[in-house]
């Protein structure tokens, strides 16, 4: 069965740069995604909304070079999941230890409620989420290593 959905992707223009950042369900849960990832990062902006000329939705910000483009496309994939189970803390603890964590660095299930509602809002996909480390304000730092 074919699903309309929503893939945000964050555009720089100065650096020839496109990375996808989530598809959603909807383009109202795509823009919140954005709106997430700013809040988590502590970050606000002035904001230009517009339509191109195929429909997607960009938002541009700072300058003209850097905006983020919300893109509707079919697909017969399913959506990432969203739902999420903690992981116990022996769990916690032995991936520390596996991955070599210092103190600053924190793995997903570590982060407070509020830090991991809002990742899962900005990345719509809790695999995604927990493939990272996380300083203490719930920002992604580094990518980790199966």
């Amino acid at each position: 069965m074919t699903n309309t959905v929503y893939t945000n992707y964050w555009i720089s223009k100065r650096d020839d740069v496109r990375k996808e950042h989530g598809t959603y369900r909807t383009e109202e849960e795509a823009l919140e995604a954005i709106k997430a990832w700013w809040e988590l990062k502590g970050e606000s902006y002035d904001t230009k909304e517009y339509r191109t000329n195929t429909g997607a939705l960009e938002i541009a910000y700072i300058d003209d070079n850097y905006f983020y483009r919300i893109e509707k496309h079919e697909t017969e994939d399913r959506l990432p999941q969203t739902q999420y189970k903690l992981k116990k803390p022996g769990e916690i603890e032995s991936k520390r230890q596996q991955l070599n964590l210092d103190d600053h660095l924190y793995l997903f299930d570590e982060l407070g409620e509020p830090y991991r509602d809002r990742l899962i809002t900005a990345m719509g996909d809790s695999e995604k989420a927990r493939s990272y480390s996380y300083n203490e304000e719930g920002i992604p730092v580094d990518k980790l290593t199966k």
